[in-house]
C-alpha cells in the first residue's frame, strides 16, 4: 500500500509539471513614460507644477533683487558710515541672506513634495490600467519597458502599451 502512494504521489507530481510546462507563460513590456506623457492628468500636473515653480522663483528673484540692493547702498556708504552703523548693515546682509538661502530650500523641499502629491494620483491610475491589462491578457509579468534595467528582451513579450493606452483613453 505504501508503494502505490509513493508511486501515485509521484505520477501526480510528474503530471501536474507536464501540464505545468505546457502552458504558455505571457510576459509583457510596456513604455510607461510614454503612457504618462499623454496621460491628461499628467499634462495637468506638469502645468499645475510649472506654475508653482514660476510663483516661487518669482519670489526667490524679488528676495534677491533686494538684496542685491541693500548691498550696492552698503558698498556706496561704506566710507561714510561709522562702525556701528556698519555692522549693523553687515548683519542686515548676513540675515538677508540667510533668509533668502532658507527659502530657496524651502521651496525646493515644498515642490517636491507637491510634486509627489499630485503624482501618486497619476501613478496608481497608470497602475491599475496595467493590472487590468495583466489580468485580461493572461500576463505573468508585465515589465516597465524603459527602466533601464532591461538586459534581453525576446520578440516573445508582448508590448502592452497600447494596450494600457487603450485602457486609460489614450488613443
Amino acid at each position: 500500500m505504501r508503494r502505490f502512494t509513493i508511486t501515485a504521489l509521484i505520477s501526480l507530481f510528474l503530471i501536474l509539471s507536464a501540464g505545468t510546462n505546457a502552458q504558455e507563460l505571457k510576459f509583457g513590456h510596456a513604455n510607461v513614460q510614454e503612457i504618462m506623457q499623454e496621460m491628461p492628468e499628467f499634462k495637468e500636473m506638469q502645468k499645475t507644477m510649472e506654475t508653482e515653480y514660476n510663483k516661487l522663483e518669482n519670489q526667490l528673484a524679488t528676495m534677491q533683487e533686494e538684496y542685491k540692493k541693500m548691498e550696492q547702498e552698503y558698498i556706496q556708504n561704506n566710507n561714510t558710515l561709522g562702525a556701528e552703523q556698519r555692522q549693523q548693515k553687515e548683519q542686515q546682509l548676513m540675515e538677508t541672506s540667510q533668509k533668502i538661502q532658507t527659502f530657496y530650500q524651502a521651496t525646493q523641499q515644498k515642490l517636491s513634495q507637491t510634486q509627489q502629491q499630485l503624482q501618486q494620483p497619476v501613478m496608481e491610475k497608470l497602475r491599475d490600467a496595467i493590472q487590468q491589462v495583466g489580468k485580461e491578457g493572461g500576463f505573468i509579468y508585465i515589465f516597465a519597458a524603459n527602466s533601464g534595467v532591461t538586459l534581453y528582451q525576446s520578440d516573445r513579450s508582448v508590448d502592452v502599451t497600447p494596450l494600457v493606452k487603450k485602457k486609460l483613453g489614450i488613443n
